[in-house]
């Protein structure tokens, strides 16, 4: 079993404004169609080349100004489906299931998606702590049961989220194997995680470092190792892997089980 997780900062792209610490000034409010189709044939190539079963795709614009597709989810699969690759799955708001900032016209189109080559779907889940709350669930196999997630920048927040989310595995995996997955904005390095790991009895996987390097880093994080797997003992992992493509300000992870 393999799993691809992508940060993949709304196909905008990865431009070094101010060291790498403004996100691109005019692509972030109105889009570069240049830059989008680049950066999604170089997302369709990902997966073409490593053929995940499962993909965990975070920061996808549903439809806004900013994008020259009607939903890069939609354009994903259609471009993935001309190269004979069949994936299902779906896309979900980031920061609620209706309310005011799904109604408005730009917030509401940002989302996070889950991609799979089974007929599976996933589910949508909201935490109550941060901004962005989404939590996606899917059915792997009959025994194991991903979670994909996209954590607070705030640490008290992460604090809350962590919480609920143990309360959530607790409620949802029924005995079957867990993999948590995403982006974690660990800042402060994976031990932040210690509580909810001892809570759940998961074991954290670090891929590597996932963005770069940036000259002040040392004065506001202690790590780069923002992307990470968390997963039941019992599951054997092959491969814990950093891929070597700068989609945006992170760089892809895969990890492989003998599941």
């Amino acid at each position: 079993m393999k799993i691809l997780t992508c940060n993949a900062g709304y196909l905008l792209g990865y431009q070094n404004v101010l060291w790498g610490y403004v996100p691109p000034p005019i692509g972030s409010v109105v889009g570069d169609a240049t830059v989008e189709r680049e950066k999604l044939e170089q997302l369709v190539s990902v997966i073409e080349r490593e053929r995940p079963d499962v993909v965990s795709l975070l920061e996808v614009d549903r439809g806004s100004h900013r994008t020259v597709t009607d939903g890069q989810f939609r354009t994903l699969l259609e471009s993935l489906r001309d190269r004979g690759l069949r994936y299902g799955g779906d896309v979900a708001n980031k920061y609620t299931d209706g309310g005011l900032l799904e109604s408005m016209p730009f917030w509401g189109h940002l989302g996070n998606a889950v991609l799979s080559r089974t007929d599976r779907q996933p589910l949508a889940h909201y935490l109550s702590a941060g901004r962005k709350r989404l939590v996606m669930e899917l059915e792997l196999a009959a025994d194991v049961v991903l979670f994909a997630v996209h954590l607070s920048l705030r640490a008290s927040s992460r604090k809350r989220q962590l919480s609920e989310l143990a309360d959530l595995i607790a409620e949802r995996a029924n005995g079957r194997e867990v993999v948590v997955t995403g982006d974690f904005n660990t800042f402060d390095g994976p031990t932040e995680l210690s509580t909810f790991t001892d809570r759940t009895g998961l074991e954290t996987r670090v891929p590597g470092e996932t963005v770069p390097a940036r000259p002040f880093d040392d004065f506001f994080v202690d790590s780069r190792s923002l992307d990470l797997f968390l997963c039941s003992p019992s599951l054997a992992v092959e491969r814990c892997d950093v891929l070597d493509v700068q989609l945006s300000d992170h760089r892809p992870v895969i990890l492989e089980t003998g599941h």
